[in-house]
């Protein structure tokens, strides 16, 4: 399995060769040319830059074309791999290419001239130019046997300081900050609903979000004043973390919430299922207009008993206790019934407010202006 990475380096190229051609990484052997000789290859690039004026900016490509430690390739068979991988790329330029045997897996270094010593023209990649490296490493592996790499495995670009630390923290070995802020950021996204709760639980995870209109890109900044901007996350573990991207993923956490609450909001913990509760609601009240009819009743059996018109007198005292314990009843159902009116109403406020919430979030948001200030509209 080999993987393709841009690595971006602030060695001068005369440094960066001379590091990547280092006898104790590797031998005369694993080191080639392509349109420049290995022995030379400094002062060829160096010449090229002169004769077409162009000594300043970007002096060089890097790539690290490696494989994993245990794979079953030989340091020959990869070098040969990584010139293969070069040979019609770079046309008019001149390329480096060393094979290191140093570490426990084999990797090549590729130097790419930036400019181009045929038309003076300088060599600028996009993001698809590294994916069809990758396809044709992809190609050469399959076709000699070896595994091929799944999507979003491990990183993909780096400076050389940060993929050492990097990978030590993969391992276990280190602790990087950028790591550590990948990870937070990441279980935030995946439960926040919206722009301001992921804030809140990065804020909770120890880290200052940056997320202003103003400026393109979110920047955290952790407990030691480390800055990680969201678009190095992105570039360098192959997530989501743009505006766009985490705005898209608040919504969908929100439907998905939303969801839930619907669901469960019929058998709620502490409630009774809608179903009970709409008829202990019926049964309260009937009991209610049943009481109501008994103590009617009562009243008129106590009038009815009255000295004047019966001579009874034990009677009517009894009567008399019905009609208040009676009464006493209606009060306590009139509270129950009231109670569950208002869970039934905090429910329904609740998932409104939810909903309006929902509502906003997928908004446009020049459609969310102009519905908030309508009359600066008008004025433009």
């Amino acid at each position: 399995m080999a993987v393709v990475k841009a690595v971006s380096s602030r060695a001068s190229i005369g440094r960066i060769i001379t590091y990547i051609t280092n006898t104790e990484k590797t031998e005369e052997k694993l080191v080639s040319g392509i349109e420049c000789s290995p022995n030379s290859a400094i002062e060829e690039m160096k010449a090229t830059k002169a004769a077409w004026g162009k000594e300043d900016g970007r002096q060089y490509h890097h790539f690290v074309h490696s494989f994993p430690p245990g794979e079953n390739i030989t340091l020959e068979e990869a070098h040969k791999m990584a010139l293969e991988l070069c040979a019609e790329r770079f046309k008019g330029h001149e390329v480096l290419i060393a094979t290191h045997k140093d570490t426990n897996h084999i990797h090549s270094h590729i130097i790419v001239n930036s400019v181009n010593y045929e038309n003076g023209k300088k060599l600028h990649l996009q993001k698809y130019d590294l994916e069809k490296m990758k396809a044709k490493s992809n190609e050469m592996c399959r076709e000699r046997g070896l595994s091929v790499p799944e999507k979003g495995q491990k990183i993909t670009t780096y400076t050389k300081e940060k993929y050492k630390v990097l990978e030590k923290s993969i391992e276990g070995n280190y602790k990087s900050y950028v790591l550590d802020c990948y990870k937070a950021a990441l279980v935030a996204s995946q439960s926040a609903i919206s722009k301001d709760d992921f804030v809140d639980k990065m804020k909770a995870a120890g880290y200052h979000t940056n997320w202003t209109d103003n400026h393109k890109n979110i920047t955290f900044t952790d407990k030691d004043g480390n800055k990680v901007r969201a678009a190095n996350l992105e570039r360098t573990f192959k997530e989501p973390f743009g505006k766009e991207s985490l705005l898209n993923g608040f919504n969908r956490n929100l439907e998905n919430a939303n969801a839930r609450t619907v669901a469960s909001s019929a058998n709620q913990p502490g409630d009774k299922p809608r179903g009970v509760a709409d008829a202990k609601i019926s049964k309260l009240r009937a009991t209610i207009s049943q009481s109501k009819s008994i103590v009617g009743n009562g009243e008129r059996s106590a009038t009815d008993n009255r000295p004047d018109r019966q001579a009874g007198i034990g009677s009517t005292d009894d009567t008399n206790a019905a009609i208040t314990k009676l009464r006493v009843n209606v009060r306590e159902s009139k509270s129950a019934v009231a109670d569950d009116d208002r869970k039934r109403a905090d429910r329904v406020a609740d998932e409104q407010s939810r909903q309006r919430g929902y509502d906003r979030a997928r908004e446009p948001k020049t459609q969310r202006r102009s519905r908030e200030f309508p009359e600066r509209d008008r004025r433009r």
